[in-house]
């Protein structure tokens, strides 16, 4: 186990956390290239089988920052919440967060401390992270971080 983090009692009720990454990614107008039909494709499986779903608090913060249009703010709030489990971080989470975003510093790595915080969220719970975000597979080799393989 990585040093200082710690499974969450209980937590053999594993969810799929899905990163802003993908969010952000499957729900642009105007798609860029075929990774993110493939993507927007993953999540849509995914939201349709019976798999449970988690959205960090942090996720959910950066994927409803931004929009302009309060009704459309309000339409993907409500969808999100009614999509995911919405995983809240603990203070215990942060300092975590902070220790892990150190050591990778340690090994020549420059992550977000949000990635690092998205990592905890899902360490701790023993759930699978979603996301196409470069950060992860590198926090993942020093820590023991599970990535969920999307298979569309």
């Amino acid at each position: 186990m990585f040093p200082g983090i710690r499974l969450q009692e209980g937590a053999s009720n594993a969810v799929i956390i899905v990163d802003t990454s993908v969010l952000s990614r499957a729900f642009r107008r105007r798609r860029s290239g075929p990774d993110e039909s493939t993507i927007q494709r993953a999540l849509q499986e995914l939201m349709a089988s019976e798999l449970p779903l988690g959205l960090p608090g942090v996720v959910l913060q950066e994927i409803l920052s931004g929009i302009r249009s309060e009704r459309q703010f309000e339409d993907l709030r409500e969808m999100l919440l009614a999509s995911f489990t919405i995983l809240p971080a603990t203070v215990s989470d942060h300092v975590e967060a902070a220790r892990l975003k150190n050591t990778c510093e340690r090994q020549g790595l420059n992550v977000s401390g949000i990635d690092c915080l998205i990592a905890v969220c899902a360490i701790t719970g023993n759930h699978e992270l979603l996301a196409v975000d470069d950060d992860f597979p590198a926090i993942a080799r020093h820590a023991p971080l599970k990535m969920y393989q999307a298979t569309a």
